[in-house]
């Protein structure tokens, strides 16, 4: 960075933590309530270790000072996540304990974030929040993931940012990841029917301002049929509507949609948040065609420098790793 940059960076910092407070209240995640009847154990607890190193450690960071609070105090992240999980698994039909401590543990916990970022006091608050774990499920360890990216420009005061910008990424990362854990280890598969209900609600006009919320719960289902309609909102208007149908056909596996996803991350006149939420729902497809793929760009971006765009761009691919 020039000595010039440097100095109107210094300059803009007091501007943009100004009416920024120094903490945020963090909710606890509603559960989604989309229960299918399963087979599976009434009474196991499922152990959450927390493996994080280094810098995976920092739970919130990023330009704004923005410690993360529940009603309790300061937010202990594997502790807080245990509590979501067990509520989100409960509400899908798997009534388990999730507990956080050391020791033999069926879920490993290698990444839980939030990143924040703002350029200035016109610019929207930006976060992005990663998630990964490494869950054992009846054909060994697996990788599940979740990322979400999400941005206001706060009008009146920056209380306005807190919902869109944590509350909602973090209910959002924690229901991907548990219907993961639903699906990998248990078998989880929503019904048809649920499908369908959530098509309907979707298909109707005018459609909800938070759409997209309901998109990226068809993906939780780990049902195939919601694919055709997935595919049909990838170039949507809404950008959180795209990026939640890109994130729910990499949940679902949908292997024939690796060209399009491809397409849409490769795409020059992309925004960074299509092209982020391409790259994450690639590396969940899990073929070696996807692992090959994201190798070959974690490569470029590390060559690429610190730059913002390299820094978050390779942060999305390493999840996988």
């Amino acid at each position: 960075m020039t000595t010039w940059k440097l100095r109107l960076a210094l300059l803009a910092l007091p501007v943009l933590t100004a009416c920024a407070p120094q903490a945020y209240l963090l909710k606890h995640p509603d559960p989604s309530g989309l229960r299918v009847e399963l087979s599976g154990p009434s009474a196991e607890t499922l152990k959450l270790e927390d493996q994080r190193k280094g810098t995976e450690r920092d739970f919130s960071s990023g330009t704004l000072p923005a410690t993360l609070r529940t009603q309790e105090g300061p937010v202990d992240p594997p502790a807080f996540l245990a509590k979501a999980l067990q509520a989100e698994l409960a509400s899908r039909g798997l009534p388990l304990q999730v507990q956080a401590g050391s020791g033999p543990a069926a879920i490993q916990l290698q990444t839980f974030r939030v990143l924040n970022h703002r350029s200035n006091g016109f610019s929207p608050f930006v976060t992005l929040t990663f998630l990964a774990a490494d869950v054992d499920t009846p054909r060994g360890k697996e990788r599940v993931v979740a990322f979400v990216r999400r941005g206001k420009v706060p009008v009146w005061s920056f209380d306005e940012v807190v919902e869109p910008t944590f509350n909602q990424p973090m209910s959002l990362a924690v229901k991907e990841l548990a219907s993961k854990i639903a699906a990998q280890r248990y078998g989880y598969k929503g019904t048809d029917a649920q499908v369908d209900a959530l098509v309907k609600k979707l298909s109707a006009t005018p459609r909800s301002a938070e759409a997209f919320l309901d998109v990226h719960a068809l993906g939780t289902l780990h049902n195939p049929k919601a694919v055709p309609f997935l595919v049909g909102l990838l170039k949507d208007s809404d950008e959180y509507v795209r990026a939640a149908a890109m994130a729910s056909l990499g949940v679902l596996k949908a292997q024939d949609q690796f060209g399009q996803l491809k397409s849409i991350y490769e795409g020059r006149d992309a925004q960074w948040a299509d092209r982020a939420m391409a790259l994450k729902a690639i590396g969940d497809l899990g073929s070696p065609e996807a692992k090959q793929y994201l190798a070959k760009e974690l490569k470029h971006w590390e060559a690429k420098g610190s730059d913002k765009e390299a820094m978050w761009t390779a942060q999305v691919i390493r999840l996988f790793n």
